[in-house]
Parts: C-alpha cells; structure tokens; sequence
C-alpha cells in the first residue's frame, strides 16, 4: 500500500494515541475489547482523538462494503464466487459492533476494499469451476466465513464476544480470507483478459500438447480399469488414510510423504482411494502410477511431462508460467529428468506459488517399477532438493529397493515414512478380513466366518494375496466352480506367518496348476500355454493378444482362451486384441525364480532366445522397400502429409515391437547356430528396412545401441572369435546406422537410400549388401570411399569468437561435453541432442572442463580465474563462482572419489570441496602449469601429480603442497614442450614436443619407459590416456589423430582425418568405442573406435595441408599441388589418384608450383626463400635447391621455351635463374614491398610483376630493365597476375576485390575494374583459348569472367576458405582451384562457360532454365550436410565429405581423405517423386516362405 494511503494516516492517529494509554486500557492495541466507561477515564483530548478514529472507521467500512457490493455485482456468472462474497459482506456487518481494536479494524477495512476494487474487474472472467486451485480457495474461504459467521452470531447472543481470545481467533480467520483472496487475485491477474484469452487457450492448448502426457498412468484412466486397479474396501485402510489426510492439512508437515512397503501390501489400492479423497477436496494437483506392464507407465522421463500437464490443468497460474518457458526454450521437456523438473515443474511452480493454494499434492505410486534405476535415483535426487521451496507437496510410493531407499535416506533431507510392511498385524489383517468379505459376499453358499479367517490368516500382510484368491475363486467376467477353487486353496499346506513369500508361492503355484492340468487339456494346448505365459513374462513391453498370436504364430483364439484360464494372475484389456498385463509385480519374480516355481519355471536365457527367433520371423514376413509407400524424397518426415496415417496402416504394433526389440531378446539368450543364421540374415537382406521402421517411429536413437549390444554380446558368446565376418557385418551396421542417426539425415527416410548408401565406404558391408540391390542412386567414387578413412560420425560446428576449447567425455559414456567461448554443451552420444548447457554468469574463455569420475557433476574454469561446479542430473549449479583473486588460466582435476575438485591458476593450486565449494587446502604456490602442463590426484586423493609447462614433473602432498618426491624433467633433446598428460593410475606421464615425437615416462623412476614415437609430421597439441591406461591419443597440428599402444608404441588406430585445423583437445570414453576431439577449426567431431584391424586407416594418398599452390602438366594428364606442411603431390587430372608418391625436401611450407613446358620437372618456391626442382617420374631432388632469395618464394614460373625460371619474393625482389646451371642471371629490382606474382609473356621476353605495394611493372627479361611501370591503379595489394594468351594484355588481382586488364604496350587499363563482390582475389589465370579469366577469392568463391562483355559467367562458392591459386588444363576445357581448405577442385570450364553446354548437360544442383551458375541459384550445402535447392532436400552428405564435397561441373575434389567424384546428370538419378523406383531386388519366395521350427 502506497505510504500516504489512509491506512498510513490512521496508523498515525493511533500510534499518537497510544503514548497516551497504558497497559490494560480499553484501546490498548493488545486488547480486543470494545472502550467502555468502567475503564480508565479518557481526557477530552483523547476523547477528540478516539471520535476521529470512530468516524474514520465508519467511512473506511462504507467505502469497502461498496467494493464488495461491486464486486458480488460482476461475480454473477461465477455463484461460488458471489455466495462467498455476500456472506463476507454480511460477516464484516456483524464484526464492525463486536472487533473492539479499531486499528485492525479499520486496516481491515481498507485491504479488502483494496482487494475487491482490484478483483472486480475480473469477477466476470473467471470460469465457473468445480475442481482445481480456484475451487479450493473459494471452498477455504467458504469454511473460514462459515466459523467468522459462528463466532460472531454467539457473540451478538453474549452481546460481547467472549473474552480477547474469540476476538483474535476472529480477526485470525479475516486475516486468512485476506490472504485467499488475494491468492484468487494473483491467480486471476497472472493470466490476461478474455479478449485474447481464446487465442492463448489455443497457443496454450498446443504448447501443452508438446508436453505428450500419459493418460493411462492417472490413477483413474481406462488402463486402470483394464488392470483392475481400484481403491480400498469401505471402512479398511482408515487409519492409513487418516494420517494421510493430516499430513496434507499440516502446513509444518514434510513436504515429501514416502509410503513404501514390499510386494502386495497394497500400496495402489490405498493411493487410488487417496487420490479420490485429493480429488473431492480440490487437492490432487498432480498424479502418475507407474506400471511395469506399460512401456508408458514404466518409462520415468514420462512422469515430470504428465505431472507438469497436470499441474497446467490444476492451476492456470502455473499454465501461464509454464508455456511461456515452453515458447522461450527449445522443447525443455525433451531434456533430462533433471532438466526437465526445473524447467516445466520448479520455474513455473516458483513464478505462480502465490496463486498455489496450501494442501495442493502430486502422487507417484510404484516407482520402484519404472525401467531405469539410474533416471529412478536421478528423479528423486531433483525431487528431494527442489521439492523443500515449491508450494505443493509429493507422495511418493515403491518398494524399499535399495536406490530409492538410499535417496530417501540422505542426510540432508527427512520425508516423512510410512512402512506398511511394519503396521501392526491385527491392524492389516482386520482391513483384510473386511475386504474378503466383501469381494467374496456374491458366492453362494456365503462363506463361513471360518473360511474368511483362514483367507485372512493365510494372506498375513499381503493384500495381493487376498486380491489374487478374490479373483481365483469368484471372477467378476467369467463362471467357474468356487466351491472346487476354494477347497483347493484351503488344501495348501499353511506355512508360518513369517514366511508370507512361502503361502503367496503356494497360491501362485495352485492357480498354475488349474491353469495346467494336464487331465483336461491336451499336449498342443499346455504347450501353447506356456509359450503365452512366458511371453507375457519375458515381453520387454506389454503385448495385445493379436501381437502375441503373430509373434507366437499362433492362432488368436488359442492365445485367448491360454489367457482366460490365467485371469487370476494376467489381466487382457477389455477391448478387442486389449494389452495383455501382469497384476503384480510379485508374479514374475516367483515365476522367474526356480526354486519358487518348481515346474512352472520359466528359464529366461531360453526364453528369450526363442523370442528371439520370433522376431526375425516376424521381420523376415512384414518388412520390405519403402515401408510408408513415401513419395518424394525431397520432403523431410515431419512434412509429409498424412505420415501418422500411414504408419499405422503400414506398421503393425507386432512389427514395431520386433524392431526395437530383438535385441533385447538376444542379448538376454544363447549364442545357437540358429540364431546366428537368423542374425546374419536380417544384416544382409533387412536392416534397411529395419532402419526405416525405426526411423518413421522416431526410434532411430536406439538403433546404434540395439546393433552396440549385440555386436558386444557376439564377441563375448562367439568361442574364440570364429565369425569374424559377422563381428565386421555387426561393427559396419552400427557405424552405418550411427552415421545416420547422429547427422541430420534422419530427417527424411529415403535418405537411408538416396544419401547414406552412396556415403558409404565401398568396404562396409551395408554397402557391399544392398548396393547391388538399388539403382539411380548419386554415383560417389573415388579413393576417399574406396579406402576407409577414419572419418568422424559426428561433427558439430560451434559459433565460437575464439578458437580455443575444451571438451570432456562423461565417465559413464552417455554424455560429452565442448566449452567454448563462455558456454557449455553437453550432449547425447546417442543422439547428439543438447542434453544441459549450463548459463554461466561469466563474459570471460571457459579455459578447461571436466567431469566428475562419478558423472554427476561437471567443473569449469576461466581464464579471469572463475570455477563454476554443477550437478549435471538436477541441472543446477553447485558453486560457483569460486574465485582466487588476480588468478587466470584455470586447469582442474576431480579427486577419485568425486568430493574434492583442485584447480590450477598460474602457479598455485587449490583443493575446494565439490558438494559446497569450500576451501579444504591451499593456495599452494609451485611450477607454473601453462598452456601445455597437467595435474591429477593419485589414486588415493592423498597426492597431487603435476607436469608443468616446462616439463618438471613433481609430486605435492593434497593437503600441505609439499613435495614428496625429487621433481625431475620430462623432457630429452631439442623442443619446446607443447602437450602433457598423466595416465589414470598416475604411474606415467606423456610429453610432446614441437618435432611432433612423443615420450612416454614412468613417475616414480624419473625416467623413458621406451623409446619415443614417431608418426606426426608436425607439433602434437592435445594428448589423452585411455581409462585403462595402455593406450595414447594424440592430435597433431598435422590434423590427423592417432592411438598408441603404450608397451610396443605402435599405432593401433588412425589416423583419424576431418578436422580442417589444429587438434587442441581429446577424450576417449571409458569403454573405449568413441572418441571425441576440438579443433582450432571450431568444431568437435565424434569418432567410432574398435579394438580391430578396421581402425587401421590403409594408406591412402591424400591432401596433408592447406593447399597454397597448384599446377597443370602441359599435356593435361597431371595435377601439382604444393601444400603448407611442405609436401609436393603429382594427382591424375582423370580420376584425382595420386600418381606417385609424395615428395618432400623442404622444411617449411610451400608458396608457389609450376611444371616445366616440358612436363619432366615439377619446380616449387618455399617460405625458407629457396627453390627446389624435381623429377615428375621419380619425385627426385634435380640438382643443389636455387639459393637467393632471404625470404619466402611466392610466385615462380617458367619460360615458354624453359630455359629459364623468374621467381619472387617476400624480400621484394625478382630472380631469373638458369635451369640448366641453378645459377642466378638476374636480379630485378623496382618494388618496394613484397612481390607477390610473376608471369611470363607467351613469347618469353617480358615478365610481368604484382606486388604489396599496390604497383606491377613489366620487365624486360634479357636486360631487367622495367619496360614499364610501375602501374598503379588497385587500392590494395597486387597478389596475383596473368598474362593473356595472345600476349596483348595481362590481368591482376588485387585485395581491393577487383579484377582488371591492363594494356602490356601501355600500361594502360583497358577493362575494369570488375569487382564480383568476393572479397579479396587471391590468384587468376587466362583460358588458354578464349577470353576468359578464372579467379579465386579469399571467401572461397571461384568466379569466371568474360573480358570483352564484363559478364560474369560462373561464380560458385567452391570452398570454404580462400581460394589460393588457380590454373587451367592445355586445352581449356577445366580449371583446378587449390584452396586453404585443404582440398583441389577439378572444373568443367567448357560446361560452365556455354550456355547450351548447360542446357545439354543439366544438374540437380541448378534449376533447367539456369545457364548462369551463380552463387545465388545453385543448390545450398547446409552445415549439416543438406544440399537444398528450393526447398527441396537433393541429398545428404556425411561429415567426412561435407566440407570436399563435388559441386556441379565439378566431377573430382581431392582432398583429405583421397579423392572424390560425383555425377549430378539428373537423368540417370531417381530422386525426388522418383525415388521409390531405386529399389530394384524382389525377394526370394524361399526367403518368405521360410519358417523357423523351434
């Protein structure tokens, strides 16, 4: 209320007043009584005074029973509304003669006025309602109105309320109704008016339906009656309920009620008949009962998205909170149960707890039977620590299983516990007694008193017990003979009330017996009912009777009647082919275990090995091409129309289920011949299809893992390895389907074909499988896929402003983790989907992050010196920001056991306590770590090992920072130090220096355990243990990745190729089959690893570095390429194979390359200044390198007649050798800055110059005379020129962007400037026989321009960095761009540069009517792989080929995985409404007619 408000004034009057009265007196504000004459007479002042406040009273009444009045008026359309309003009205009347402290009344007074002139407005608004939080606070109000109008009407009987103690109670109870009112307010003004309030229910509405909640796990759902869930018997359970009930109406009460008790004590039963008792009091916010029949009701992340769609329906405060982060966050129900409790349950219940009416309860009943312990133990983690600040409260009930019974028991939070197993057993037994009664009062004769003790003894603590006979003896849905079931129950021999398991087994075991006897039924007919039964049991989710027949290849009627016979323990929904389901989780642990069960065992590795035969009987039978008959190819999934429809149609339930489940069935079983021919079947003719069911059900995430389990379980069953051809079938699939799955490829099914299958390597089996069977497929050939290449899986571009980061793998191998920048991404392995990315308040490089060796936290550090430590299942931060003041560069290290994290800033290091951020020791000052050094505790926690940057290696005491060992140098010969790491057991150390060897060092002896590798051709940057210690990854400036094996120093897997720049960072995971890695490049690539031959990459000629110059042999057959690592490579202008092998002399890079005129000799210019000759054919050294030159060679060429060779250089100069001597024979001097290109006139006599001074001179090359220049008339550097084929006129390029043509008799510009618009020219080069000029860009843009019309021609986007050099095949009709990328591009100039050439020559990259290339109307290869041409989605490339990938009329792309080359003619392709076409194998009859015999 605003300070001058005349609450503010009264107060005033009164505190005057008060100074004035003394205790006991009639206005003394601690007294309630009204001022009489019998006390302490007041004087006339104070009279004046008391008038005042009298006369003040009465206006503040008038004016709020005016408000009310109004606001009854518009509450018409809501009566609870206007009744609880009327008795307010009528209530405050009576209290104005009977509330003697006029203080409180008049503030009184003025709070509801202000209250109900705030409401009216809305009056009209709210939606009569009978159930929810609006519900319950008109019902409170109500009942506190109700007591008000008791009092008050006692009181007018007594004239005087009695004594102070009814006044405060009264004053007490205006106080509450306040209070809800102002709730209903809150609640009222979070939401807005009607006027939009349709189209927000609709926005609502969907947002909400996002959430995908699960309607049969609500304890009153239609699968609840099919399972038969209800509530207690009337008048059992009573006491149970009573304290129940009290704890939700204590407002001190525990904000978490665990009711736990072991199998058949009734647990549900009692939760149903509290949901309804929740439900008609307005209560029941929320409520899941999970079911281990259910896949839904067992799948935990399904309870935080139903609960929160409750929650939304209960509350429309928390619905408005609750789609706003909906619309703000990208799908926060999609993330782990951590993430997603604080995003759809915690922030919205924080931001509308004001309009959360007390008593509100979520029920959870039997978690104990949801599928994933880990997700179980991570859901009650987030509910236990967030649940003590939400304004509801949670009832949660299981089984005491050990991982809810360790949460529930954590120290630092106290629910409250009721154990069922430990009631009194008269107390059980009486409520059990009531219930037998009444479920068996319908048989006749009425059971004796007798016959109902002996049920009730017999079933001790166990209602399943009771339940189970209830339903044996005398079903509701069918007739059987009672009289003969009861007897038979009572024949049991009885054990002893402490071995309750003992008398549920007998009856298990009677009920199996009737269901079996082998007196009425005949052979086939036991043997049908065994299989259903252990179905049932062993189904990873629940079946319907017509999946079961289908599976079992039985007759449905068959597997009916199996199940009418078992009603007692299995339960069939009442619909046609309904679910079939267990009763009791108690069911299948008696029947699984062979001891309980006696005959009727049910041996599950059997079991589940013939489950398994049925599932690829099944899929053998149903799939095949193209399973939802999709029609183009050119659509994503989510936008075909109709796609729902067509699943269902084309998907059967059965089939659905054999696909994500056949492994489950086989891991679970044995390795028979059998099931081995089976397994290699499905490889070879169906896992395509498989892939698409999986894919269309948005399933495919599990499909990697499905083929990772039963590749494991093959090697460890298969002796001795034999089927090492299906272990590589197994291995390829995976790889195939991760490679799929991970990428967006997954977007649309027909990729599985159009894209994946031509990216495959020809060596994978999937592609040597079903390659054959397709046809009109993208065409790709080429080295890079003839030869495996280690390619990545996975690659992520980050848009990161530095280059630096650092990435992390989780101990248990679910998530990674990249920090860049100031972010934190970690994802799925499986998926790739953002699992949490943590906010941090930091504007400064994450330096380092690191996960805890449980998984459950994860730290990060930053260069200003801050540590950030979060728990990665909850989603929140631990503490942070942990600072030491004036520090930097932050390393850290968990401890073994997880509670002690010490980071490393500069040269001091501090342990903190991971779970509160606290200190435990340090600062210690010691060596400094640098950039390049590492640090771990010892195994024991006790002791810190340290690598400095420098390489001195010592070992600290955790606790005082002391050394307890001599340090000693790791570090032999010649080197700067550029990469360390410490192995898991802390018994060894890694250091690599800037030669590229690294050195492998035993701790404790302080010396080389051997000698050290060698493989790198440039420094190692990043370096990393394998979790067993017996491996090494090392990532190279080279990009190239490679595993060592730590006792013989051979490499067992690599080198892994992709990353497009440094490597800086590495991690393997804990098993040892993935790897991930960052890059200076600003990505991070995920890579499969196996211990076998395939990780081996075979040799493969490929590009090794940014390639800086290249070069076309005269007659057109070859390639030269000069690359920045210093490598010469000579490729077949045909096919782009490597013709020899690479060549290299220089120590440093190389800037330019040429042929000789006559093909023999391959020249190159290099950064150290010198010029080196080879032999084309034998890659030899010719003669002594041409020394000259102080600084690096930028531009060499030879003359047409190859006599001599001009070079120039850096140092500003221009060198013309003698070929034939090496010796210098002249020395061109004029520029003034470096010169960066020279080209020789076709007649041989003029040399042309460009350089960074902006100028070119021509040169007269007999003399060195300058003929002319310099030429001025670019705005940037000169830095490349060419000179035309009639020698009349020469080109440059400049950094201005701009191209033109100069005059060579003049000097003068005789056209231009062009500028493309590309940025910078880097390189041009003349066709040989027209009058066009090819030019490369620093964008990476490619361009063809047209002298004599200014046109351009083609201008293509062919690389991804700069374009460094150009030049053009002997007949004109190609060009090759060598580019910064690492990779060479062949291209049709002739195609390119002729319109009707395009006409007669179309690609799926352009539109028909193109003939013009341009950036602007060609296809778009997206990052993640889609070229899209129109919205049309052409094909799909794979990391590994996504960056060198053949744009059109560009047939070959050499790069570094080898060479690449692609036919785009859309004649000979079946895309797009042709796809379905591409598929042309006809299975064998004999294959569908096959039939397994179990």
């Amino acid at each position: 209320m605003a300070p001058g408000s005349s609450t503010g004034k009264i107060k005033n009057v009164f505190s005057k007043l008060g100074r004035h009265l003394r205790p006991g007196s009639s206005l003394d504000p601690s007294h309630s009584s009204s001022p009489n004459t019998s006390s302490t007479s007041l004087t006339s002042h104070q009279e004046r005074q008391w008038n005042i406040i009298k006369d003040y009273g009465a206006t503040a009444w008038k004016a709020t029973e005016t408000a009310l009045r109004l606001l009854e008026k518009n509450a018409d359309g809501f009566p609870p509304l206007k009744t609880a309003v009327s008795t307010l009205v009528t209530c405050l009347d009576l209290a104005k003669d009977v509330i003697g402290n006029q203080e409180e009344y008049v503030k009184l007074a003025d709070e509801f006025r202000d209250v109900a002139s705030t409401l009216a407005p809305y009056a009209s608004k709210l939606a009569a309602s009978d159930e929810g939080s609006i519900a319950l606070i008109l019902k409170s109000i109500d009942e506190e109105l109700a007591e008000i109008k008791r009092q008050l009407e006692r009181g007018k009987f007594k004239r005087i309320v009695e004594a102070t103690d009814d006044q405060g109670n009264i004053l007490a109870r205006y106080r509450k109704i306040d209070s809800l009112f102002r709730r209903l307010l809150s609640d009222v003004t979070l939401r807005t008016h009607v006027e939009i309030g349709k189209l927000r229910e609709a926005t609502d509405a969907t947002l909400l339906r996002t959430l995908t909640p699960v309607d049969d796990a609500r304890y009153n759902s239609g699968y609840s009656t099919a399972v038969k869930r209800c509530g207690c018997t009337a008048s059992t359970r009573e006491q149970i309920l009573d304290d129940l009930r009290v704890w939700v109406q204590d407002p001190n009460g525990s904000k978490v009620f665990w009711m736990n008790g072991m199998a058949g004590t009734g647990k549900t039963t009692i939760l149903y008949s509290f949901c309804e008792w929740l439900e008609e009091n307005k209560r029941l916010a929320g409520n899941f009962f999970c079911s281990r029949a259910s896949m839904l009701c067992r799948d935990l992340s399904n309870i935080v998205r139903s609960i929160s769609h409750q929650l939304a329906h209960y509350s429309p405060a928390f619905r408005s909170e609750l789609c706003k982060i909906l619309k703000e966050k990208q799908n926060p129900h999609m993330l782990n149960v951590g993430e997603q409790f604080k995003w759809i349950v915690e922030k919205p219940l924080q931001k509308s707890k004001d309009a959360i009416p007390d008593g509100a309860v979520v029920v959870i009943d039997a978690l104990d039977e949801c599928d994933n312990v880990s997700a179980t133990a991570l859901f009650l983690k987030v509910l236990l620590q967030y649940s003590t600040h939400l304004p509801i409260k949670f009832l949660v009930a299981s089984r005491p299983e050990p991982v809810i019974l360790k949460k529930m028991q954590a120290p630092n939070f106290s629910p409250s516990v009721l154990r069922l197993h430990d009631i009194e057993q008269s107390l059980v037994e009486a409520d059990i007694r009531q219930y037998l009664q009444e479920a068996l009062r319908t048989m006749s004769p009425v059971l004796s008193s007798d016959v109902i003790d002996q049920l009730t003894r017999r079933s001790g603590k166990l209602f399943i017990y009771a339940a189970t006979v209830a339903r044996y003896i005398n079903p509701e849905d069918a007739e059987v003979n009672s009289k003969t079931r009861l007897d038979a129950i009572l024949g049991i021999s009885s054990s002893s009330t402490s071995l309750q398991e003992q008398e549920l087994d007998s009856l298990y075991r009677s009920i199996l017996s009737s269901a079996f006897d082998k007196t009425h039924l005949e052979e086939r007919e036991l043997k049908i009912a065994s299989l259903v039964l252990r179905t049932v049991i062993c189904a990873v989710e629940p079946m319907t009777t017509s999946m079961m027949s289908t599976i079992l290849a039985l007759r449905q009627e068959d597997v009916s009647s199996t199940l009418s016979r078992l009603q007692s323990v299995l339960h069939v929904q009442e619909q046609q082919s309904g679910l079939v389901s267990i009763l009791h989780a108690s069911f299948p642990d008696f029947l699984c275990n062979k001891d309980r069960s006696c005959n009727f065992y049910c041996n599950i590795v059997e079991y589940n090995t013939t489950l398994a035969h049925s599932c690829f009987d099944v899929m053998c039978k149903e799939l095949h091409f193209n399973m939802c008959c999709l029609e183009s190819s050119y659509d994503f999934d989510e936008d075909v129309s109709g796609l729902e429809e067509k699943i269902q149609a084309n998907i059967s339930a059965t089939l659905l289920y054999a696909c994500k489940y056949w492994s489950n069935h086989l891991v679970h079983g044995d390795l028979a011949t059998s099931i081995h021919e089976r397994l290699v079947e499905f490889l070879k003719l169906r896992l395509l299809f498989w892939m698409e069911v999986l894919n269309l059900t948005k399933s495919i995430k599990i499909g990697s893992q499905v083929l990772s389990n039963t590749l494991a379980w093959f090697i460890l069953k298969a002796p001795d390895h034999l089927f090492k051809e299906t272990e590589k079938e197994l291995y390829d699939a995976d790889l195939f389907v991760k490679t799929f799955s991970l990428g967006a490829c997954k977007k649309s099914t027909p990729h599985i074909y159009i894209s994946a299958l031509p990216f495959c390597y020809k060596s994978n089996s999937v592609y040597q499988n079903y390659w054959s069977k397709t046809t009109g497929l993208i065409v790709v050939n080429g080295t890079s896929l003839t030869r495996q290449c280690n390619g990545p899986i996975g690659v992520w571009k980050l848009d990161s402003k530095v280059r630096t980061l650092a990435i992390a793998f989780s101990p248990d191998n679910s998530t990674f983790a990249a920090a860049y920048d100031n972010y934190v991404d970690i994802r799925d392995v499986h998926s790739s989907e953002i699992v949490f990315s943590p906010v941090l308040d930091d504007t400064d490089l994450i330096f380092s992050v690191v996960f805890s060796p449980d998984s459950s936290k994860i730290a990060t550090g930053s260069r200003n010196g801050n540590i950030w430590i979060w728990d990665i299942q909850t989603a929140n931060l631990i503490a942070g920001p942990l600072n030491m003041e004036g520090r930097y560069d932050v390393s850290l290290t968990f401890s073994r056991d997880s509670r002690k994290l010490a980071s490393y800033f500069c040269s001091t290091i501090v342990v903190w306590d991971s779970s509160s951020g606290k200190v435990l020791s340090g600062p210690f000052e010691t060596e400094e770590l640098g950039d390049y050094g590492s640090f771990a505790f010892t195994p024991d926690d006790s002791n810190i090992l340290l690598v400095s940057h420098n390489g001195m290696v010592r070992i600290l005491d955790a606790h005082t920072g002391s050394d307890l060992a001599i340090p000693f140098r790791a570090i032999v010969g010649a080197g700067q130090l550029q990469s360390t790491a410490i192995s898991p057991d802390g018994t060894m150390i890694a250091v690599a220096c800037t030669k590229g060897t690294i050195s492998i060092w035993d701790v404790h002896a302080g010396t080389t355990i051997h000698s050290p590798f060698g493989g790198h051709m440039s420094c190692v940057f990043a370096l990393a243990f394998s979790h067993d210690g017996k491996k090494l990854i090392s990532g190279s400036y080279d990009l190239a990745i490679r595993i060592w094996d730590i006792d013989t120093g051979d490499v067992v897997a690599g080198p892994f190729k992709g990353h497009t720049d440094t490597i800086c960072s590495l991690a393997m995971s804990s098993n040892e089959t993935k790897l991930i890695s960052g890059s200076f490049d600003r990505s991070v690539r995920l890579w499969n690893v196996f211990s076998n031959e395939s990780n081996i990459a075979p040799p493969c000629q490929s590009v090794t570095g940014y390639v800086r110059a290249v070069a076309w042999s005269p007659d057109g057959t070859r390639i030269a390429s000069g690359q920045y690592d210093g490598t010469v490579a000579v490729w077949s202008a045909q096919n782009g194979e490597a013709v020899i092998e690479p060549f290299r002399r220089h120590l440093s890079n190389i800037f330019s390359i040429t042929f000789s005129p006559d093909g023999s000799r391959i020249s190159t210019g290099a950064w150290d200044g010198s010029v080196i000759s080879w032999d084309v054919r034998t890659g030899e050294i010719l003669g002594e390198p041409f020394q000259g030159h102080s600084d690096k060679v930028c531009s060499i060429v030879y003359s047409p007649d190859g006599s001599i060779i001009a070079s120039g250089s850096f140092d500003s100069t221009i060198i013309i050798w003698d070929c034939s001597t090496g010796e210098m024979i002249g020395k061109l001097l004029g520029h003034n800055s470096w010169v960066h290109s020279v080209a020789f006139t076709p007649d041989g006599n003029r040399l042309v110059s460009g350089g960074d001074d902006q100028s070119m001179y021509v040169w007269d090359v007999h003399t060195g005379q300058i003929i002319l220049g310099p030429i001025n008339g670019n705005k940037g550097a000169i830095s490349s020129v060419a000179c035309s084929p009639d020698g009349t006129q020469f080109v440059s390029g400049s950094s201005d962007g701009t191209l033109c043509v100069w005059s060579m008799n003049t000097g003068k510009m005789t056209a231009g400037p062009f500028d493309v618009h590309c940025s910078s020219v880097y390189s041009v080069a003349y066709s040989p026989d027209s009058p066009k000029i090819i030019s490369g860009f620093s964008n990476g843009t490619v361009c063809v321009l047209d002298t004599e019309t200014g046109n351009i021609v083609a201008s293509i986007a062919g690389h991804t960095s700069g374009v460094a050099s150009v030049a053009v095949s002997p007949d004109g009709t190609k060009f090759i761009s060598g580019s910064w990328d690492g990779s060479l591009r062949v291209w049709q100039l002739d195609i390119l540069t002729s319109p009707e050439s395009l006409r007669n020559a179309p690609t799926i990259w352009m539109p028909k009517d193109v003939i013009i290339p341009t950036v602007s109307n060609i296809a778009t290869c997206h990052d993640d792989g889609w070229v899209v041409l129109d919205n049309m989605h052409l094909f799909w490339a794979p990391p590994e080929f996504r960056e060198h990938l053949c744009y059109p009329y560009n047939p070959i792309v050499i790069g570094r995985h080898g060479a690449t080359h692609i036919d785009y003619s859309p004649s000979k392709l079946f895309i797009g409404q042709m796809w379905s076409q591409c598929w042309i194998y006809v299975r064998q009859e004999s294959i569908d007619n096959q039939s397994v015999k179990k």
